[in-house]
């Protein structure tokens, strides 16, 4: 409650004790004592202060507005009064009335809390004006006032301190955003919270340095900040300081053994420094901890889902399953973990049991569903898995661009073309263009697919005349001019990108791995690599490009190892597998490279079908060349 809520509330006490003789005694008394010294207000100016109360907490600003308007009609010479209604005014954007009614309360009080509140509240105003030297000088007069009120044996109202620094921040000021802060510590020993919300701002920046460094502060002040001690872990894990994020989250464990959110966290950490039967053991204590069993397992199947290790992620989908009952969300998690080992069919089967009464995530089981069957071949029962959620969502992007890779990996890319010209049409002609992005991805694909790649660069760059910037459009973009043998435009592209966007993992990869293929700038192509790694440190894709890079080097013993990664995370992927084996090829470990080779020629079928029948043939040829050498 703040003291201008309770000022006024203590004066609506006195007004309810004057006109209600026949209440509680004790209750009357009580309101006369907390009344005591304070300055009669009308019961009708306090009467409607409250019906603004209740207006506000209704979401009703501008009623609130009108209510204060009339309870300073009825009491003109409340600095209470004054102060609420400005900071009405200011929440409905009326800034002049907001600084017009403050400066009117300092004239009525200018040395107690109302003044302070007064001060913050211009404060404030100054500041959304950028006028920082103003708002300094508002909230330096607020820390004064609350210094006074606040004694030699007591902490002071904090908000003052906070917003001067935030002030700072927002200049630039950054020392001397940290020394007012340092100013509040010393009034208010014990107490890092502002602190922490600086480090918060920091990180919501990207700057974790920063952000280290004042959350570091927040828990030297106050070692039970459990918010400052996760905040400051975040920071770490965005410094690649993971030994340091593990002894944040333990400090949470010290305050609350059972922190369900920081046993997940610690899960994480200890699955990215493959320290695997911990990472089980934290998790399974995140399950014990948590109220909601089935959410918990399903966070964990997420986990290790995105820490590439799918058979981990199902056995702990089962696990939930068993632990919780047949959850739709389990059964989702456990079809995802499925596809993760390409598992294809059992992954339909358990997709299949989420039905229609699992609302959103339905749509996402019909989609996934959709996929695992078109990639065992079973084409037609693909489509047939999307006629439902398309009916009941028919413009969901996940369900059309699912249905154009159904129709494409069935050889009908005249259909999905067809379709997806379709859905980016309507789109722009109602003006909802929020995913136009991956429609357009989607459509160049398509098209590239039925050998159109160059309608798909000029689709892609009419889409960019209208969203320059977009991410996901100038990836595209880079990846449609590669298609079209384009190379030199291609590599060109995904710089454009990487200046709008320095940490764009898959432009990096793609610029690394282009170089490689090239066997040009190896030098600068394993730089890109290494970072985008660094960025996505169990990506088989990105280890593929650091192997590939690695094999043009002639470095193939660190080939090989790059390579084996990439495909105990990655699974059976063609492209990996060929690497793999050109790998062992070069290192005349035949017989392993035709057992990759091999398990490549096996995985080809999921591609689609425009991709099938070079693959082959250059997988076969390879066979045969191994198994010649091998018998020489």
């Amino acid at each position: 409650m703040s003291r201008i809520v309770a000022a006024l509330l203590i004066l609506a006490f006195a007004a309810v004790a004057r006109a209600a003789p026949r209440a509680d005694p004790e209750a009357i008394r009580e309101a006369r004592r907390a009344a005591d010294g304070a300055r009669w207000a009308s019961p009708r100016a306090i009467a409607h202060y409250l019906e603004a109360r209740r207006h506000a907490r209704g979401g009703d600003a501008e009623k609130a507005v009108e209510h204060l308007k009339l309870a300073v009609a009825y009491d003109d010479q409340s600095p209470e009064l004054r102060v609420s209604l400005a900071e009405a005014l200011a929440l409905v954007g009326e800034l002049d009335g907001a600084e017009a009614e403050a400066r009117r309360a300092l004239e009525l009080e200018d040395d107690g809390p109302s003044a302070s509140d007064a001060h913050v509240l211009l404060g404030r105003i100054q500041a959304a004006r950028h006028r920082t030297e103003q708002a300094v000088l508002e909230f330096k007069a607020a820390i004064r006032l609350e210094t006074a009120l606040a004694g030699p044996d007591a902490s002071p109202e904090p908000e003052p301190w906070r917003l001067l620094a935030a002030t700072y921040l927002d200049a630039g000021e950054d020392d001397a955003a940290a020394r007012a802060l340092e100013d509040l510590a010393k009034r208010s020993p014990g107490d890092g919270s502002a602190f922490r919300e600086l480090g918060r701002s920091y990180l919501g920046r990207r700057d974790a340095a920063r952000a280290e460094r004042h959350l570091r502060r927040a828990v030297q002040l106050d070692p039970r900040d459990v918010e400052a001690w996760r905040l400051l872990s975040e920071a770490h894990e965005a410094l690649r300081r993971d030994p340091d994020a593990r002894d944040d989250l333990v400090a949470i464990l010290k305050v609350d053994p059972d922190d369900a959110p920081a046993l997940l966290a610690l899960g994480r950490l200890a699955i990215r420094q493959g320290e695997i039967p911990q990472a089980r053991e934290w998790f399974h204590r995140h399950v014990r901890a948590s109220p909601r069993g089935a959410d918990a397992h399903v966070r964990v199947v997420f986990e290790w889902l995105e820490g590439n290790h799918g058979a981990e992620a199902l056995a702990a989908a089962r696990a939930g399953i068993e632990d919780a009952g047949p959850d739709p969300r389990l059964r989702f998690a456990e079809g995802i973990a499925l596809q993760a080992l390409r598992r294809w069919p059992e992954s339909a089967q358990a997709l299949d049991d989420v039905g229609p009464d699992a609302g959103e995530l339905f749509l996402s089981a019909r989609a996934a569903l959709a996929e695992a069957l078109s990639r065992a071949g079973r084409h037609a029962e693909a489509e047939r898995a999307l006629e439902a959620p398309l009916a009941r969502s028919p413009d969901d992007v996940r369900l059309l661009t699912t249905r154009a890779s159904v129709l494409d990996r069935a050889g009908r890319s005249r259909e999905a073309i067809a379709l997806l010209r379709k859905a980016v049409a309507d789109r722009e002609r109602s003006g909802t263009g929020e995913d136009l992005g991956d429609l357009y991805a989607a459509l160049a694909d398509s098209l590239v697919r039925a050998g159109r790649a160059d309608e798909a660069v000029t689709a892609l760059r009419g889409a960019l005349q209208a969203r320059p910037s977009d991410e996901v459009l100038l990836y595209a973009l880079g990846s449609t001019y590669e298609s079209a043998g384009r190379r030199d435009a291609a590599v060109a592209q995904m710089r454009a990108l990487l200046a709008l966007n320095p940490d764009h993992v898959e432009a990096m990869n793609f610029v690394g791995y282009t170089f490689a293929e090239q066997g040009v700038r190896l030098d600068e192509a394993e730089r890109l690599v290494r970072r985008a790694l660094e960025l996505k440190p169990r990506s088989g894709h990105v280890l593929d490009s650091l192997g590939w890079v690695l094999f043009r080097r002639g470095d193939v013993r660190r080939a090989v190892e790059a390579l084996e990664q990439a495909d105990a995370l990655a699974g059976p992927d063609p492209t990996i597998l060929e690497h793999l084996g050109d790998a062992y090829r070069a290192s005349a470990r035949l017989a392993e490279a035709a057992q990759a080779y091999r398990r490549a020629l096996a995985s080809v079928g999921e591609e689609l079908p425009s991709d099938q029948g070079k693959r082959r043939a250059t997988l076969e040829r390879k066979l045969r060349e191994v198994g010649e050498r091998a018998r020489r």
